[in-house]
């Protein structure tokens, strides 16, 4: 499946820098290891051999438009959720659609280091990816294991609707079948739930990560870094990373489209989706809203209507 995909990227990447219609291409190329990928850019079309397609291509790689596509022309690869976060950006005025070409792809589920180690995989063994109906094919010396999809991907792979992306200029790839799994909110007592995220945000250790490879924290000057107002400390204690990511967890209310990034960057582990979803969840229930979906529309928070739902009457 991969491979009818990956030949069509490169053939349109080839195209948009033959023709001079963008400077360069954002794609996925062989990582470090058979189920790692890594960003890359291709500014010359004898290169584009370099972009691959597999279960791994991970990364959300809108991320890198605010600071490339503002004065350039660029051209992109994208899944579901990543054209959902380009969406964002276009609304929110970050980056100018016809500074883009977009390529699509449609997607089955990515995998990363974590789903696969518990899916049972030896990291060590994995010699190459590949999707097969509904499963990830894992090649290994003592031959290929198929896991179901549901087994192998990650976690916002699971819940995720959108298998075609909302916006592209061409897209490779046929529409998956895959169910996803309902969104459940978090169980428990107000106290419980508090208690619960104290002793997850106990282990963080500030290095931001989440934030980094979030396309929608895009802003110059992160309010956790900000002096002339000072909402958080750096030092790494509870109270502290608490503030942090309910703070950055209001900020994308409403516009976080579950791509999962932060929580796989995250080198802690903190389950930093659990609480993104139940934002979103919330978001959709009182404003029946979902982020990235048109370009047309502002996002939940960002318009007001007389008939708005008040939360605190929820």
């Amino acid at each position: 499946m991969a491979n009818e995909v990956e030949t069509k990227i490169r053939e349109e990447a080839k195209k948009l820098l033959e023709s001079g219609e963008v400077t360069v291409v954002i794609g996925w190329g062989t990582g470090s290891a058979a189920f790692k990928t890594t960003p890359v850019f291709v500014e010359k079309p004898e290169d584009v051999e370099k972009l691959v397609w597999n279960p791994a291509c991970t990364n959300n790689l809108a991320v890198y438009l605010p600071q490339v596509a503002q004065h350039a022309k660029v051209g992109i690869v994208v899944k579901p959720c990543d054209s959902r976060s380009i969406v964002t950006l276009i609304q929110e005025k970050q980056v100018p659609k016809e500074n883009l070409k977009i390529i699509g792809v449609t997607c089955p589920g990515i995998v990363d280091d974590a789903s696969l180690k518990k899916a049972g995989v030896k990291l060590s063994e994995v010699q190459g990816l590949d999707w097969d109906t509904d499963c990830v094919v894992v090649g290994a010396p003592s031959g290929k294991t198929k896991l179901p999809i549901t087994d192998a991907v990650k976690e916002g792979c699971r819940t995720c609707t959108q298998r075609t992306p909302v916006i592209s200029d061409v897209t490779a790839g046929s529409v998956p079948a895959v169910n996803p799994v309902p969104i459940e909110p978090m169980e428990g007592t107000p106290e419980e739930r508090r208690a619960y995220w104290a002793k997850q945000f106990e282990r963080c250790i500030r290095c931001y990560a989440c934030r980094q490879v979030c396309p929608s924290c895009y802003c110059a000057k992160c309010f956790a870094d900000r002096n002339d107002v000072r909402w958080t400390n750096k030092k790494a204690d509870t109270s502290e990373a608490w503030m942090f990511h309910m703070g950055r967890a209001m900020h994308l209310a409403g516009r976080c489209v579950g791509c999962g990034e932060c929580e796989r960057a995250c080198p802690m582990e903190l389950p930093i989706m659990q609480l993104n979803r139940e934002v979103q969840r919330r978001v959709e229930a009182l404003f029946d809203f979902v982020p990235g979906m048109d370009i047309e529309t502002a996002p939940a928070l960002g318009q007001f209507e007389p008939e708005d739902p008040d939360p605190n009457e929820h």
